[in-house]
C-alpha cells in the first residue's frame, strides 16, 4: 500500500466564520449520535438491567479499571497528537499507527499476565478470566485508532456518527441482549466491547485509508511522543482519579455493592457525560485550530461552557428530583437503594461534565505539566475524603466524590485564568445561566411530582409528567430570564442545527427559535 494518505490532507486554520460553521455542524452530527446512542442506551441498560445481576456489572466494571489502564498506555496519546499537531504529514500518520499496533498487542500481553494479581488485589477472582477476554480490545483498538483520529482531525463528524450509532446498534442491541438472553451473564458485556471494536475496525478503515506500512523513525516520532507521551500519563491518572470511588468501593463492600454504585452513576453518566463528550470531541479539534490565537480561545472556551451548561445542569438537577421514578422505571423496584447514590451522582455529574472543556483547553495548548499537577492534587483530596466519609456508606462515597469534583471546579477555574488571560469573575459568570436554569427545572418538576405522589398518582403517570416538565420549562425558562446574550446564542445555534430531525426534543427546539430568533443577532 502506498505510504501516501489517500483522504484530502488537513485543513490551514480557518477563519472565524468556516470555523465556527465547521465546529457547528460537527456539533449536529455528534449531537444527534449522541442522542440516538442515549436513547438507545436506555432501553439496553433497561432490558440487561432485568437480564444480569448487580455482580455481574460490578465484576465487568472492575475489569474495565484494567482495561482502561491499558487503553491510555498502549496509545501513549497519539491519537491526540494527530489532533493537536499544527501540521500533520504522512510520516506522522505511520509513525502513530505503528506504536497503536505495538503498544496495543504489548499491553494486551501485559494485562493478560498481571490479571491473576489484579484479581487478588481486589479479592475478586472471577474478573481475571473477563481481563483475559477484553485485553483482545486493545489490539483492536491499536488498528482501529488512527483512522478514528484522522477522522476528528479532518472534522469529518457525519461520517463518525454514522460509524458510532451502527456500530452501537449491531453490538449492543445484536451481540449483547443476544447473549444475556441466552445466558451469558457478564460475558454478554464483554461480547457487546469486542464486537464493537471490532466493528470499528472495519468500518473506519473503510472510509478513511492510511498507510499500513511501519516505520521506525525517532525524529518523526519524538514531537508525537513528547505531547503524546504527557497526555497520556495526565490522562490516566484523571480516569485513575474517577475511579478511586469504585475501587474504594469493591475493596470494602465486594461487588455487588459496586453494581449498585456503577448502575446508579450511569443513568444520569449515559444523558449528562456522553452530551458533553460528544461536543467536546469537537472542541479539541475546533481549539487546537485557535491554540495560538488566545482571544478566540477564550471567547470559544466561554461559549461551550455556557451554551453546554444550560442544558446539563439542569438535566442532572431535573433527574436528582425525579430519582425515585426514573430508578423503579430504568432499572426495576429491586433497585431502590440507588435513589440516594444517584441523586448525589447527579450533582457530581453537573459540575464533572461543564470541566471537560477546562480540560480540553489544556489538550490544545498543550498545558498538560499543569493537568497532571491538578489532578494528583485532586487524587489526594479525593482519598482524604473518602477516609472522613466511608462511615457513611456508598452515599458517603458518593459525597466525597461530589466534594473533590467541586475543588477541582475551583482548581480548573484558576487554571483557565492563567491560560487564557481571563478575570475570574468572567469565568464565574459563565456559570450563572445554568445554575438559574437548573434551578427553575428543578423547582417545576419538584412542584409537579410532589402533586402527583400525593394523588397516589400511577408510575407511568408520574415519571411522564417529570419529563414533560422537565421539557417544557427549560425552553421558557430561557426565554423569560433576563439573559440576553444566552438568548442571541441559543438562537445562533439552532438557527445552524436541522432541529426538526432531533428526537422527541425536535419540535420544543424549533419553537424555541422561532420565539428567540426576531430579538437575537448572530453572535
Amino acid at each position: 500500500m502506498s505510504s501516501q494518505l489517500t483522504t484530502t490532507p488537513p485543513p490551514a486554520p480557518a477563519a472565524p466564520g468556516s470555523l465556527t460553521g465547521a465546529a457547528i455542524q460537527g456539533m449536529k452530527w455528534t449531537t444527534m449520535a449522541t442522542l440516538a446512542t442515549s436513547v438507545l442506551q436506555v432501553g439496553y441498560t433497561a432490558v440487561m438491567a432485568r437480564l444480569l445481576t448487580p455482580a455481574d456489572f460490578g465484576v465487568v466494571a472492575l475489569a474495565a479499571i484494567f482495561m482502561r489502564f491499558g487503553g491510555y498506555f498502549a496509545q501513549m496519546g497519539m491519537e491526540q497528537a494527530l489532533i493537536q499537531k499544527a501540521t500533520l504529514t504522512p510520516a506522522d500518520v505511520r509513525a502513530a499507527f505503528t506504536s497503536a499496533v505495538g503498544l496495543g498487542l504489548f499491553f494486551a500481553g501485559l494485562l493478560w499476565l498481571l490479571a491473576p494479581l489484579g484479581g487478588r488485589a481486589f479479592s475478586q477472582p472471577g474478573v481475571v478470566p473477563i481481563i483475559h477476554a477484553l485485553s483482545v480490545g486493545l489490539v483492536l483498538m491499536g488498528i482501529y485508532a488512527t483512522s478514528v483520529s484522522l477522522l476528528r482531525r479532518q472534522m469529518r463528524f457525519r461520517t463518525l456518527a454514522l460509524i458510532e450509532v451502527s456500530t452501537f446498534v449491531l453490538s449492543y442491541g445484536g451481540v449483547g441482549i443476544t447473549m444475556a438472553w441466552l445466558g451469558y451473564g457478564a460475558w454478554s458485556l464483554v461480547g457487546t466491547q469486542l464486537s464493537q471494536s471490532l466493528l470499528l475496525l472495519i468500518l473506519g478503515y473503510a472510509v478513511t485509508r492510511h498507510s499500513v506500512k511501519p516505520l521506525f523513525s525517532w525524529q518523526v516520532y519524538r514531537p508525537l511522543v513528547q505531547y503524546g507521551g504527557w497526555s497520556s500519563v495526565a490522562s490516566f491518572c484523571e480516569y485513575m482519579t474517577g475511579e478511586l470511588d469504585k475501587m474504594a468501593i469493591s475493596r470494602l463492600w465486594g461487588g455487588a455493592a459496586l453494581g449498585l454504585y456503577s448502575r446508579a452513576a450511569m443513568l444520569i453518566a449515559l444523558p449528562a457525560y456522553t452530551l458533553t463528550a460528544s461536543v467536546t470531541r469537537v472542541a479539541l479539534p475546533s481549539f487546537s485550530q485557535v491554540q495560538h490565537d488566545r482571544p478566540r480561545l477564550r471567547g470559544a472556551y466561554l461559549r461551550s461552557l455556557s451554551l453546554t451548561g444550560v442544558l446539563i445542569m439542569p438535566i442532572c438537577l431535573g433527574a436528582a428530583v425525579a430519582a425515585p421514578e426514573l430508578v423503579r422505571v430504568m432499572l426495576g423496584p429491586q433497585w431502590m437503594d440507588a435513589v440516594p447514590i444517584f441523586r448525589v451522582i447527579c450533582l457530581l455529574y453537573s459540575l464533572s461534565t461543564m470541566n471537560m472543556f477546562a480540560v480540553t483547553v489544556c489538550d490544545a495548548t498543550a498545558h498538560l505539566v499543569r493537568k497532571l499537577v491538578l489532578t494528583l492534587t485532586h487524587a489526594a483530596a479525593m482519598l482524604a475524603l473518602f477516609v472522613l466519609l466511608r462511615g457513611f456508606g456508598l452515599v458517603g462515597i458518593a459525597l466525597a466524590v461530589l466534594l473533590g469534583e467541586a475543588l477541582r471546579t475551583v482548581f480548573y477555574l484558576i487554571l483557565m485564568r492563567r491560560v487564557l488571560t481571563v478575570e475570574l469573575t468572567t469565568l464565574m459568570r459563565a456559570y450563572v445561566p445554568a445554575l438559574l436554569l437548573s434551578a427553575g427545572v428543578a423547582a417545576s418538576i419538584a412542584l409537579v411530582a410532589s402533586g402527583l405522589r400525593a394523588a397516589m398518582a400511577p408510575l407511568p403517570l408520574v415519571f411522564a409528567a417529570e419529563l414533560l416538565t422537565g421539557a417544557i420549562s427549560l425552553p421558557t425558562l430561557i426565554l423569560l430570564l433576563p439573559l440576553p446574550a444566552l438568548q442571541a446564542e441559543v438562537a445562533y445555534l439552532l438557527g445552524h442545527l436541522n432541529t426538526r430531525a432531533v428526537p422527541v426534543l425536535g419540535p420544543v427546539l424549533v419553537w424555541l427559535h422561532r420565539q428567540l430568533a426576531p430579538s437575537s443577532l448572530p453572535a
